[in-house]
């Protein structure tokens, strides 16, 4: 979904580079490396990123039984590395405690939560481009970091119960136990090649779910993602489409944060389409070329169409309070799926208006996209 660096998409996207640079000072380094770990505490598996920036460090760490990232910081000296959990920096009875020294690609050293024991640490530098693809097939957005499929590999799906839709297509549900991140895979109504390739999109989104989950800490050792799930399932002969809502706050995010999610795919060929392949107004049926004319169509051409044609099909929605949904501007960007109804769009206000996100109302109806879509409609 094309989105603005404002949408609940970008801003949680960018929640790991948070985390990143949690508390470091803003002025340029003169040496930065990034060190992928893996090695124990104990006889517990964990992998470690770390930032260097010459004396100073921050990453974060998980247990590989657990996966959940859990956020450090520290610094060098002529002793080795010493690392804490940030969160408890009034309260350090409670805090993580890393002291490593290094030779060569090995480290070690101890380990100490709070109060607790001491346990041995040994890790090893793993090199880039060592870690095997989770899932060559996966047209993920971005290609995955070496700490992402660590964090990733041999996760359990557990298999949950089959169903039939409205429309007498046929799913299986499945899920990631430690994360509570649940998904469903398409089984019967299709093509077989056609849902193989659905299957991999809507994998590509678990996946990526899952992973947020992991990625997102709380402080406390946990999760602050608060839900994560699919909200809206539609399929037909043409169309599958759903929506994954969540809602979290990560520790060292400036507050917890909301969004919304469409994914739809041709179900006879398994291309995922964007929204421009499904509504185009004022587009005279010309694709738009390039993602440069695209964010100029959905703020020139776009936005203000829907915004006229919401104020004819729901007059009385359009000022609910303080919330201004005659601007054009908070339909630019808007999440998007297909609902027995028709096109839903979920408008995006800035955070001091936040609450108006997503009504739930605003829907195209089939009438008007079969008008401007025949092809598809």
């Amino acid at each position: 979904m094309p989105c603005n660096a404002d949408s609940p998409v970008a801003i949680r996207a960018a929640v790991s580079l948070v985390l990143g640079g949690l508390l470091m000072l803003s002025a340029p380094a003169l040496h930065a490396e990034t060190w992928l770990l893996r090695g124990t505490i104990g006889s517990y598996p964990v992998v470690l990123e770390l930032n260097t920036y010459d004396d100073r460090m921050d990453g974060t760490y998980f247990y590989e039984r657990y996966r959940q990232d859990i956020p450090l910081r520290g610094e060098s000296t002529e002793e080795g590395y010493r690392l804490s959990s940030p969160r408890y920096d009034d309260d350090k009875d409670k805090a993580d405690y890393f002291v490593l020294s290094r030779n060569g690609d090995s480290f070690s050293g101890s380990f100490r939560h709070g109060k607790g024991r001491m346990l041995p640490v040994e890790l090893t530098l793993v090199a880039p481009g060592n870690v095997p693809e989770l899932r060559p097939d996966i047209p993920f957005e971005r290609p995955l970091s070496d700490y992402e499929r660590l964090r990733l590999a041999n996760i359990r799906l557990v298999p949950g119960k089959e169903e039939t839709t409205g429309n007498g297509y046929r799913i299986r549900w499945v899920s990631e136990p430690l994360s509570g991140v649940s998904m469903f895979h398409v089984v019967d109504g299709y093509p077989k090649a056609a849902m193989v390739r659905i299957n991999r999109i809507i994998d590509r989104d678990f996946y990526t779910n899952v992973s947020q989950h992991f990625s997102c800490p709380d402080g406390n050792g946990g999760s602050g993602d608060e839900g994560t799930g699919v909200t809206s399932l539609y399929l037909n002969e043409r169309l599958v489409s759903y929506a994954v809502s969540s809602s979290w706050g990560c520790y060292g995010s400036a507050h917890p944060d909301f969004g919304t999610r469409g994914t739809t795919i041709d179900a006879t060929t398994g291309r995922e389409l964007a929204l421009e392949d499904v509504y185009r107004p004022g587009s005279d049926g010309r694709p738009v070329p390039d993602p440069g004319e695209s964010s100029r169509y959905r703020n020139d051409v776009f936005a203000p169409a829907v915004a006229e044609l919401f104020q004819g099909l729901y007059p009385a929605r359009m000022k609910d309070g303080d919330c201004d949904y005659s601007d054009p501007s908070v339909w630019a960007f808007p999440a998007w799926y297909m609902t027995d109804n028709g096109l839903y769009l979920g408008a995006y206000f800035a955070r001091a208006a936040r609450a108006c996100d997503s009504p739930d109302w605003s829907v195209v109806p089939y009438k008007v996209l079969e008008r401007n879509n025949p092809a598809l409609f």
